[in-house]
Protein backbone atom coordinates (compact mmCIF):
# COMPACT_ATOMS: atom_id res chain seq x y z
CA UNK A 1 0.00 0.00 0.00
CA UNK A 2 1.61 3.19 -1.23
CA UNK A 3 0.55 6.23 1.01
CA UNK A 4 1.48 10.40 0.43
CA UNK A 5 3.28 11.99 3.90
CA UNK A 6 3.80 15.32 2.85
CA UNK A 7 4.45 14.73 -0.65
CA UNK A 8 6.58 12.13 -0.60
CA UNK A 9 5.13 8.17 -1.14
CA UNK A 10 6.10 6.02 1.83
CA UNK A 11 5.35 2.53 1.75
CA UNK A 12 3.02 1.32 4.71
CA UNK A 13 4.17 -2.07 6.51
CA UNK A 14 1.00 -3.63 7.17
CA UNK A 15 -0.85 -6.42 5.32
CA UNK A 16 -3.83 -7.73 6.64
CA UNK A 17 -4.52 -11.26 7.31
CA UNK A 18 -7.01 -13.08 8.97
CA UNK A 19 -6.14 -14.46 12.68
CA UNK A 20 -6.22 -18.05 11.50
CA UNK A 21 -4.22 -18.17 8.47
CA UNK A 22 -2.16 -16.00 11.26
CA UNK A 23 -1.92 -18.70 13.80
CA UNK A 24 -1.76 -20.79 11.36
CA UNK A 25 0.95 -19.92 9.70
CA UNK A 26 3.06 -18.42 12.70
CA UNK A 27 2.01 -20.66 15.28
CA UNK A 28 2.22 -17.80 17.70
CA UNK A 29 2.66 -18.07 21.72
CA UNK A 30 0.58 -15.10 23.27
CA UNK A 31 1.85 -13.34 26.08
CA UNK A 32 -1.44 -13.98 28.12
CA UNK A 33 -4.24 -16.37 27.75
CA UNK A 34 -6.63 -14.87 24.99
CA UNK A 35 -9.89 -14.68 25.30
CA UNK A 36 -13.14 -15.83 22.67
CA UNK A 37 -12.41 -13.75 20.07
CA UNK A 38 -9.25 -12.49 20.80
CA UNK A 39 -7.55 -11.14 18.60
CA UNK A 40 -10.29 -10.49 16.43
CA UNK A 41 -11.05 -12.70 13.08
CA UNK A 42 -9.93 -9.38 11.19
CA UNK A 43 -6.38 -8.03 11.61
CA UNK A 44 -2.66 -6.84 10.95
CA UNK A 45 0.55 -8.21 10.28
CA UNK A 46 3.48 -5.97 10.38
CA UNK A 47 6.54 -6.46 8.60
CA UNK A 48 9.32 -3.77 10.10
CA UNK A 49 6.82 -1.35 10.49
CA UNK A 50 7.70 1.54 13.71
CA UNK A 51 5.06 2.21 16.03
CA UNK A 52 5.49 4.16 19.55
CA UNK A 53 4.20 3.52 23.26
CA UNK A 54 4.41 5.69 25.64
CA UNK A 55 6.93 5.21 28.65
CA UNK A 56 6.73 6.15 32.16
CA UNK A 57 10.11 7.20 32.78
CA UNK A 58 11.94 9.78 30.59
CA UNK A 59 14.64 7.86 29.38
CA UNK A 60 14.22 4.16 30.14
CA UNK A 61 11.38 1.60 29.60
CA UNK A 62 11.15 -1.23 31.83
CA UNK A 63 8.80 -4.32 31.98
CA UNK A 64 6.01 -2.47 33.45
CA UNK A 65 5.98 -0.46 30.19
CA UNK A 66 5.04 -3.27 28.16
CA UNK A 67 1.93 -4.72 30.80
CA UNK A 68 -1.38 -4.55 29.22
CA UNK A 69 -4.19 -3.47 31.59
CA UNK A 70 -5.85 -6.60 32.10
CA UNK A 71 -2.30 -7.43 33.46
CA UNK A 72 -2.41 -4.90 35.95
CA UNK A 73 -5.85 -5.20 36.85
CA UNK A 74 -7.23 -9.00 36.37
CA UNK A 75 -9.88 -8.94 38.74
CA UNK A 76 -11.63 -6.39 37.00
CA UNK A 77 -14.88 -6.96 34.94
CA UNK A 78 -13.75 -5.79 31.61
CA UNK A 79 -16.41 -7.15 29.66
CA UNK A 80 -16.71 -6.17 26.06
CA UNK A 81 -13.47 -4.49 26.43
CA UNK A 82 -11.62 -7.62 27.16
CA UNK A 83 -9.99 -8.13 24.00
CA UNK A 84 -8.68 -4.72 23.56
CA UNK A 85 -7.40 -5.08 27.21
CA UNK A 86 -5.52 -7.88 26.65
CA UNK A 87 -3.48 -6.15 23.95
CA UNK A 88 -1.08 -3.10 24.31
CA UNK A 89 -1.84 0.75 23.04
CA UNK A 90 0.54 1.48 19.89
CA UNK A 91 0.79 4.99 18.14
CA UNK A 92 1.58 5.55 14.52
CA UNK A 93 3.45 8.42 13.97
CA UNK A 94 6.28 9.78 16.49
CA UNK A 95 4.32 13.27 16.00
CA UNK A 96 1.42 12.05 17.27
CA UNK A 97 3.28 10.36 19.76
CA UNK A 98 5.05 13.31 21.36
CA UNK A 99 1.30 15.37 20.99
CA UNK A 100 -0.13 12.60 23.38
CA UNK A 101 2.80 13.47 25.78
CA UNK A 102 1.63 16.51 26.28
CA UNK A 103 -2.31 15.74 26.61
CA UNK A 104 -3.35 15.51 30.52
CA UNK A 105 -5.25 12.30 30.65
CA UNK A 106 -1.54 10.97 30.07
CA UNK A 107 0.17 12.70 32.61
CA UNK A 108 1.65 9.82 34.13
CA UNK A 109 3.76 9.02 30.94
CA UNK A 110 7.29 10.70 30.64
CA UNK A 111 8.76 9.29 27.74
CA UNK A 112 8.21 7.86 24.44
CA UNK A 113 9.11 4.06 23.37
CA UNK A 114 10.34 3.50 19.53
CA UNK A 115 9.67 0.37 18.42
CA UNK A 116 10.00 -2.07 15.06
CA UNK A 117 7.66 -4.98 15.08
CA UNK A 118 7.66 -7.83 12.67
CA UNK A 119 5.15 -10.97 11.84
CA UNK A 120 6.41 -13.28 14.33
CA UNK A 121 6.08 -10.15 17.13
CA UNK A 122 2.27 -10.56 16.95
CA UNK A 123 -0.80 -8.91 15.63
CA UNK A 124 -2.10 -5.18 15.15
CA UNK A 125 -5.37 -3.26 14.45
CA UNK A 126 -6.70 -0.38 14.81
CA UNK A 127 -8.83 0.62 17.45
CA UNK A 128 -10.38 3.40 19.05
CA UNK A 129 -11.75 7.00 17.75
CA UNK A 130 -7.91 8.01 16.36
CA UNK A 131 -6.25 6.51 13.44
CA UNK A 132 -3.11 6.65 14.57
CA UNK A 133 -4.06 4.07 18.12
CA UNK A 134 -2.93 0.63 17.29
CA UNK A 135 -3.79 -2.33 19.47
CA UNK A 136 -1.15 -4.56 19.92
CA UNK A 137 -1.73 -8.77 20.95
CA UNK A 138 2.17 -9.63 21.59
CA UNK A 139 3.81 -12.81 21.35
CA UNK A 140 6.79 -14.07 23.27
CA UNK A 141 8.71 -14.31 19.94
CA UNK A 142 8.91 -9.72 20.62
CA UNK A 143 12.91 -9.02 21.92
CA UNK A 144 12.56 -6.16 24.37
CA UNK A 145 15.88 -5.40 23.16
CA UNK A 146 15.14 -3.95 19.71
CA UNK A 147 13.62 -1.01 21.56
CA UNK A 148 14.70 2.59 21.87
CA UNK A 149 13.96 5.31 23.97
CA UNK A 150 13.74 8.73 21.95
CA UNK A 151 14.57 12.08 22.95
CA UNK A 152 12.14 14.11 24.59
Amino acid sequence: MLIFAHNKPTTKMLTPYKITDYISEYNPHWTCKMPEGCPPNDVMVATDHPFFRLARQLDEYTADDFKSYYESDPQRNWGALLPLAVGLSLIEGEAKARRNLKLPMFRQYHGIISLSLNPADGVVLQTGAHRSHYTWWRTHSFEMSNLNMLSI
